[in-house]
């Protein structure tokens, strides 16, 4: 009898979990929201650092499809409308061997900006249509290579990723604290932040 999607969804959320703890030697805290009304299946913060997490949502398939003489990565799915794109939210779409009973590498982690650009395929019965396609051969060149990593390398990229969120969190303080002070006005353009102070009369 064939693993259900239900099933299918509950033993890679749990297989996620696992190896990001492990690959992360722990520092990396995986929750599960109580809701997923976001399309979040796992908030995932830096064990004792609260200030920034990582949104994350799982796709996988039990199958690759044969492409020439390479495997093929493909999952197809449908998103309800409005589709919200956030630095924070990421996705993690794997091929999941039910007879090894773990992913195979390389697994992909996607920021939701170049996903949600790349895998619309369609719209129908009122929500959109997904397809994300992938090389799963080393050496592969196609756009979403760029993304793929061997899950054992999974816990310290999202350690990456949060530490950047971090560093552009401290910048954009920064910034913010210096506008507010008295007698400096800010001069922007794409690329290039100027600060002025003020002369004094007299």
């Amino acid at each position: 009898m064939a693993v259900t999607n239900t099933q299918q969804g509950v033993i890679t959320e749990a297989e996620f979990a696992k190896v990001v703890m492990l690959t992360s030697d722990g520092r990396l805290v995986p929750a599960r929201p109580l809701a997923d009304d976001d399309r979040r299946d796992f908030e995932i913060h830096i064990r004792r650092h609260f200030l920034e997490s990582l949104a994350v949502q799982l796709k996988t398939s039990k199958v690759l499809r044969p492409h020439g003489h390479s495997r093929l990565l493909q999952i197809n799915f449908r998103m309800a409308a409005p589709i919200v794109t956030d630095k924070r939210l990421w996705y993690f779409l794997a091929h999941f061997d039910v007879k090894a009973m773990r992913f195979t590498d390389p697994v992909f982690l996607v920021p939701s900006g170049f996903f949600h650009k790349h895998a619309i395929h369609g719209i129908g019965r009122g929500k959109i249509q997904m397809q994300f396609k992938a090389s799963m051969e080393p050496g592969s060149r196609d756009m979403r290579s760029q993304w793929a990593l061997p899950q054992a390398q999974l816990g310290s990229r999202i350690l990456e990723i949060l530490e950047d969120l971090a560093r552009s969190a401290a910048r954009g303080q920064r910034a913010s604290d210096l506008i507010s002070l008295p007698g400096v006005v800010w001069l922007g353009q794409p690329g290039l932040t100027l600060s002025v102070k003020r002369r004094r009369a007299g």
